[in-house]
C-alpha cells in the first residue's frame, strides 16, 4: 500500500510541476530520502504526509483512496 500512496503523491507532484528535489527541500529531507519514500522503500510520516497535502493542495483522502 505504501508504494501506491507514493505513486499517487508522485502523480500529484508532477501535475503541480514540482521536482523531487523541491519536495525534499520543502519537507526538510534529502533528495535521496524523499525518493526512497516516494518509491515505497520507506514510509512518509504522518507529519510529512499532511505537509505534502498542503504543498500539493491535495485532499489527503484522494491520495489514499486511489491506492485502495
Amino acid at each position: 500500500m505504501t508504494f501506491s500512496i507514493g505513486r499517487n503523491i508522485r502523480a500529484a507532484r508532477v501535475k503541480c510541476g514540482f521536482t523531487q528535489r523541491e519536495m525534499a527541500r520543502r519537507l526538510g529531507l534529502s533528495a535521496t530520502g524523499y525518493n526512497h519514500k516516494e518509491n515505497g522503500k520507506r514510509q512518509f510520516t504522518l507529519e510529512e504526509f499532511v505537509l505534502i497535502c498542503k504543498i500539493l493542495e491535495a485532499n489527503p483522502d484522494s491520495l489514499i483512496r486511489k491506492s485502495l
